[in-house]
């Protein structure tokens, strides 16, 4: 009994895992997680040091094959001159297996180039049932605007898991239509690009070693954002997700 225990709270552990890496970034963006964006809502894995804007989100993520996997999230974010407040709030499902709910806040200042930010949050696990526990999550973030390039150093991690190197990535806006980025962890490199139009825009992203990727498309109406992503991260099943933004000030 204790074994089968032990063997079934590690598969939900390595599930819970893939769920963060995968599509905890919501509602945008899905897939690899372009944590080191200049710009954004906010997810579990995104910089905190982002430049201010004032947007809110929702998304949904479902993975298919024969486990019921599911999230859902609820994002915003606003401006106060040079500071940037964010929230996040998210709940993850693992079929009747395994629950998870949590919620997140940052700041951020911009200064001339640069931009440091911080956020702290936690959230509960639990086994419907049996157990639960809570978890406290903090990040921290310093990102350099020079010239089209964004480069971008952050820290993500728990009060009892904390990496001892930062994460590193570097976006190129050469032009208002493309932008591509680099982004590593130091255990695997994730590259990408958006093409923007005037209806919307079109993202792919891969990651390696092994082999993921995913691909978005999205439509802007009157300051709404309303897009689908679809990923397949290899020997995972495939995942698919929707979102919908909304700008609430230029």
């Amino acid at each position: 009994m204790f074994c089968v225990r032990d063997f079934s709270f590690a598969l939900l552990a390595v599930a819970a895992f893939w769920s963060h890496g995968l599509c905890f970034d919501s509602p945008v963006p899905f897939g690899s997680g372009v944590w080191g964006a200049p710009d954004g809502l906010p997810g579990w894995n995104s910089t905190p040091a982002r430049l201010p804007a004032t947007s809110v989100g929702v998304s949904g993520y479902m993975r298919s094959g024969d486990v019921g996997e599911w999230a859902l999230s609820a994002a915003g974010e606003w401006q106060m001159r040079c500071f940037r407040g964010a929230f996040l709030y998210s709940f993850y499902a693992l079929d009747s297996l395994y629950r998870e709910s949590g919620a997140m806040l940052e700041l951020s200042v911009s200064r001339r180039f640069l931009v440091a930010g911080v956020g702290a949050g936690a959230y509960a696990d639990w086994l419907p049932g049996d157990a639960a526990w809570v978890r406290y999550r903090f990040k921290a973030g310093l990102s350099a605007l020079v010239s089209r390039l964004t480069l971008s150093m952050a820290w993500f991690g728990f009060t009892d898991e904390f990496p001892d190197y930062p994460r590193a990535a570097i976006h190129w806006t050469p032009s208002a239509t493309f932008s591509a980025f680099a982004q590593t962890d130091w255990e695997s490199v994730a590259v990408g690009t958006l093409l923007r139009f005037a209806w919307g825009s079109v993202e792919t992203s891969y990651v390696f070693p092994g082999f993921a990727f995913s691909f978005g498309i999205s439509v802007e109406i009157a300051g709404f954002g309303i897009g689908a992503k679809h990923g397949s991260p290899g020997s995972m099943p495939d995942w698919n997700g929707v979102w919908v933004s909304k700008k609430l000030k230029k």
